[in-house]
C-alpha cells in the first residue's frame, strides 16, 4: 500500500472514529436502546449490542461521508497528468513530443 493511500485512509477514519464517538454519545445521552423499535417491533438486544451497532453505523456514515470528500478532493497533477507514456498519446496531442514531459 503506497504511502499517500495510507495517509488518506487515516485521514478519514481517525475523524470519524472521533465524530461517532461523539455521536454515540449524544444520541444514547437521550435515547435508552430497551425503547428503540425496528418496524414497530421492539429491538430485544442488550443494551451493548445496541451500543455497538450504533457506534458502528456512525463510524461507517462518518466515514462514508470523509471517503466521499477525499475522493472529490484531488490535486491539479492528479486531474491534468496523461496515463500514456509519451510515446504512446495521440497525434496532435501537445504533449507527445514535447521536451521534459512525461
Amino acid at each position: 500500500m503506497s504511502s499517500n493511500l495510507a495517509q488518506r485512509i487515516l485521514w478519514v477514519l481517525w475523524p470519524s472514529f472521533l465524530v461517532a464517538a461523539v455521536a454515540e454519545l449524544i444520541v444514547f445521552a437521550v435515547i435508552d436502546p430497551h425503547d428503540l423499535a425496528v418496524f414497530g417491533v421492539p429491538v430485544e438486544a442488550g443494551r451493548m449490542s445496541v451500543y455497538a451497532i450504533g457506534f458502528f453505523f456512525f463510524w461507517a456514515m462518518t466515514s462514508a461521508a470523509g471517503a466521499l470528500t477525499v475522493f472529490l478532493q484531488r490535486s491539479p497533477f492528479e486531474v491534468n497528468r496523461c496515463p500514456l507514456p509519451a510515446t504512446d498519446r495521440p497525434e496532435g496531442c501537445p504533449k507527445r513530443e514535447a521536451e521534459g514531459c512525461t
